[in-house]
């Protein structure tokens, strides 16, 4: 029987981990590969920031919020057709929106999944940030890492909270 030393397993496994969930990231789309509607949607994102900034309170997302501070987000929002828009910001200490910007970041943290109509009742929402946290919780709006680090943190935030949420 052949033993492998056990810090020879432990670097198996980061590179495992690295080829598996560094790889969730994805091909950066370019602006320009946004459909349609993209403009739109980004014109509703840009006029729900105030609102939703004002409104956003951390705590009531627990644990989900204190990991959402200070990250970095690409959106990417699905219509009923199947075609795919993004949109990027950045979320503060206070999980407020910063650097709203059409297409996606090459600096992102973590990706937010969501269809178009769950961004249309956050956006057309009188409490956004609210509208925000139901989502998240009510599973409209799907959060992963992008980077080894950040896809098992979300991979084991997303279980926990499909367990116990």
């Amino acid at each position: 029987m052949i033993t492998v030393p056990y810090s020879s397993r432990i670097l198996t496994l980061v590179v495992v981990f690295a080829l598996v969930f560094g790889s969730t990231a994805g091909p950066v789309a370019a602006q320009s590969d946004q459909p349609e509607w993209a403009d739109e949607m980004y014109a509703e994102l840009e006029g729900m920031v105030g609102v939703y900034n004002e409104n956003i309170d951390a705590s009531d997302l627990g644990v989900a919020g204190d990991q959402l501070k200070n990250e970095r987000v690409n959106l990417v929002v699905t219509d009923a057709n199947g075609t795919e828009a993004t949109a990027s910001f950045r979320m503060d200490g206070d999980l407020q929106i910063q650097e709203l910007k059409q297409g996606t970041r090459d600096d992102a943290t973590m990706k937010m999944t969501t269809d178009r109509a769950t961004l249309t009742g956050i956006v057309e929402s009188n409490d956004p940030s609210k509208a925000f946290q139901n989502a998240i919780t009510g599973g409209d709006i799907t959060i992963d890492g992008l980077g080894t680090v950040n896809a098992v943190k979300w991979v084991v935030i997303n279980t926990l909270v499909s367990l116990f949420g």
